[in-house]
């Protein structure tokens, strides 16, 4: 057992498999659809719905979701909360639109 203080400070393989991880024990929000992913001035604002509710987060422009083994992909925030959407080809038609620039469907 460790604690971490900074995943981003980790290399590569480490932060993906803490990210695995994290994603399999359900310790992030699962998304449920994607309403609008919007650009500003070195950020996007996200828009969607989760489990436990609606939600709206920041990404900064540099940072894509990743793509785990799954094939479910990982989104982190700038404030570090993580959101996965699970099987991504498989949510709405909305959902899928909305994404298709940022992920491979």
């Amino acid at each position: 057992m460790a604690i971490v203080d900074d995943p981003a400070a980790l290399d590569d393989t480490s932060r993906a498999a803490i990210e695995r991880a994290l994603a399999i024990a359900g310790f992030v929000l699962e998304v449920t659809r994607v309403l609008a992913i919007d650009e500003e001035v070195e950020i996007r604002q996200w828009s969607v719905e989760t489990t436990s509710g609606a939600r709206s987060f920041q990404t900064h422009l540099d940072d894509w979701p990743r793509v785990l083994p799954d094939g479910a992909s990982l989104i982190r925030d700038v404030a570090g909360d993580l959101y996965n959407l699970r099987a991504p080809h498989l949510l709405d038609r909305k959902t899928r639109d909305v994404l298709r620039p940022f992920i491979d469907l």
